[in-house]
């Protein structure tokens, strides 16, 4: 197990990509510290999955907005597990909403949660490795829309590029103290949009049109996701630092 004996701090864990991460390193061997800020009942119920994998994992009700809630979950899941090895900022939101008629409230809560969520829970955990003497992997969780546009998406698309570029500031003051930072950047993942409407992926116009743009001719998956964090927590990625691997099946190559 690539994994064995390692404690992973994943935020926004309970659905979605963060599920997936958390199930996917559980396989490998990992304790999880599963966070959200909306339900404890999801979230305990990926708990009671990893368990039932073989490993253990603890749910801390968190917003990694805020700085004493980070700083809080950090400990608790410190003193239960005695360390953390790797973390995966993966909290994050998404609005649809025209550039001219977003209002300042919905611009703050986006960046507040998507990007300094990531800064915040970064520099809590880094301190703590540092300290400790711990060689260890963050993750963060952008999107292809850090470097291609959205319409719509003027918050979502600011927050997620200013995640890539904080990756690599991470990687650059980390890297010395053995922590090495990258970032996974998945494209279109079904069960993931939760602000997408339900019929989104069932309108088989916008499936064709998706797949028509993907040269592997099908979408990504949460298990891609989880594939792809996996081996960027291993010792197998140990010379990388500072990357955002994209994960779209070769979606943002093809321009017509």
């Amino acid at each position: 197990m690539q994994l064995k004996n390692k404690v992973a701090l994943i935020t926004g864990s309970s659905s979605g990509i963060g599920k997936g991460i958390a199930i996917g390193m559980a396989k490998e061997g990992a304790k999880l510290i599963i966070n959200d800020n909306v339900g404890k009942k999801e979230a305990e119920e990926v708990v009671k999955i990893i368990e039932e994998i073989g490993s253990s994992a603890i749910a801390v009700k968190a917003d990694v907005s805020k700085k004493e809630e980070v700083d809080n979950l950090v400990n608790i899941g410190w003193e239960k597990f005695g360390k953390i090895d790797i973390l995966v900022n993966n909290a994050g939101i998404a609005y649809c909403t025209p550039f001219i008629e977003i209002k300042e409230e919905e611009w703050d809560r986006t960046i507040n949660i998507n990007l300094k969520g990531a800064f915040l829970c970064g520099q809590a955990v880094a301190q703590k490795m540092i300290k400790n003497g711990i060689k260890g992997k963050i993750i963060n969780v952008t999107s292809v829309n850090s470097f291609q546009s959205e319409k719509n998406r003027v918050s979502y698309d600011s927050s997620k590029g200013g995640l890539s570029a904080l990756t690599r500031t991470m990687a650059a003051e980390l890297g010395e103290y053995g922590i090495n930072v990258n970032a996974i950047a998945p494209s279109v993942v079904p069960g993931t949009n939760i602000d997408v409407d339900d019929n989104f992926f069932s309108n088989k116009d916008i499936v064709n049109k998706i797949l028509d743009r993907t040269p592997v001719n099908r979408m990504g998956s949460v298990e891609d996701c989880a594939n792809a964090a996996i081996f960027l927590a291993s010792d197998k990625s140990g010379f990388i630092n500072g990357e955002v691997i994209v994960l779209d099946g070769g979606f943002t190559i093809l321009q017509f």
